[in-house]
Formats: C-alpha cells, sequence, structure tokens
C-alpha cells in the first residue's frame, strides 16, 4: 500500500512539474513572438520613414522646379523666341 501512494505521490509531483512547465514555455514563445513583433514593427516604421523623408525631398524639388517654370521673366524669353512681343495697352482685356 504505501508502494502505491509513493507512485501516485510520485505521478502527482509529476504531472505538477509537467504543468509548470508547460506554462513556463508557453511564456517564453509569448514573450519571443511579442519581441519579434516589436522589431518587425520597427524596421517597418524605419522603412516608412525613409520614404516618407524621399518623397517629401521629391516634393521640395518639384515645387522649386515649378516655382522656376513659372518664372515670368524664364516665360518673357520664350516668348520673344518664339516671337512674341507684349501686348499694347489697349489689347489688355482684364475680366472680373
Amino acid at each position: 500500500m504505501a508502494n502505491t501512494m509513493t507512485d501516485s505521490r510520485t505521478h502527482g509531483m509529476k504531472t505538477i512539474w509537467m504543468a509548470i512547465m508547460l506554462v513556463f514555455i508557453v511564456e517564453l514563445f509569448a514573450y519571443t513572438w511579442c519581441r519579434v513583433q516589436c522589431v518587425r514593427i520597427g524596421y517597418e516604421i524605419a522603412t516608412e520613414t525613409r520614404t516618407y523623408t524621399q518623397q517629401r525631398t521629391i516634393r521640395k524639388n518639384l515645387a522649386i522646379e515649378l516655382a522656376r517654370l513659372k518664372a515670368p521673366k524664364r516665360i518673357e524669353t520664350l516668348g520673344r523666341q518664339l516671337g512674341l512681343i507684349s501686348p499694347a495697352t489697349r489689347q489688355i482685356v482684364v475680366m472680373e
């Protein structure tokens, strides 16, 4: 009878240790998954920040280019090259 009690107690201790180890392993996997997700999202944020910076630089350069192309002096020069002249005062019609 004592042998049966010892076997059942040993079996109970093994079950408890297995449950404790299972909980520990599940916690370890959960922690590892969270860390991997944090690193992955950090990389995504860095990539998007780089993309945003590049697009902001392109937009700034395009705004500068647009201002250069719309400059009245440049348009006047191109008009003269095409044989155009400035209109006389009586040729200007103001539309409101």
